[in-house]
């Protein structure tokens, strides 16, 4: 990295690294006709299911940081893609279940390499060391603006 990057700042390279690695699993998941959001919560949804965790709307919001109308819209096209069954809560019909079907299942075991392959990207030539210090330091930097 040259002396004139260092004058920019922490922000821009987070920014852009951060639109980089969206660009990169875009364009790896366009073959699934998904997004990188669509994926964020379909993974989310399995990792819930997965741990037996309820994942209402607010934790979607939150983790995805994205408010009601665009998880609904993001919930409706994995509907139409035939990743997710969505069908009225049994308790309380205002609310809703989500269920995985076996597409949805696959997809998230094919993703998750989509995934992997970017993170190996972004981490490729870093020693274990550094990759540990620079994932303790993403976390510090969230936290320090309020992350959980």
């Amino acid at each position: 990295m040259s002396e004139r990057e260092w004058e920019y700042p922490y922000d821009l390279f987070i920014k852009s690294m951060a639109q980089k690695i969206r660009n990169i699993n875009d364009k790896k998941l366009k073959e699934y006709n998904l997004s990188s959001s669509q994926a964020s919560l379909l993974e989310l949804l399995e990792r819930g299911i997965r741990n037996d965790e309820e994942i209402t709307r607010k934790v979607m919001e939150k983790v995805l940081k994205l408010k009601g109308p665009s998880i609904t819209n993001l919930i409706n096209g994995l509907k139409s893609k035939d990743y997710i069954i969505r069908s009225t809560g049994v308790n309380d019909a205002r609310t809703f279940q989500i269920e995985i079907t076996p597409k949805g299942y696959q997809l998230v075991r094919e993703m998750e390499e989509v995934f992997e392959e970017t993170e190996q990207q972004m981490l490729k030539g870093m020693t274990e060391e550094e990759k540990k210090t620079f994932l303790d330091l993403l976390i510090r930097a969230y936290k320090n603006l309020g992350g959980d």
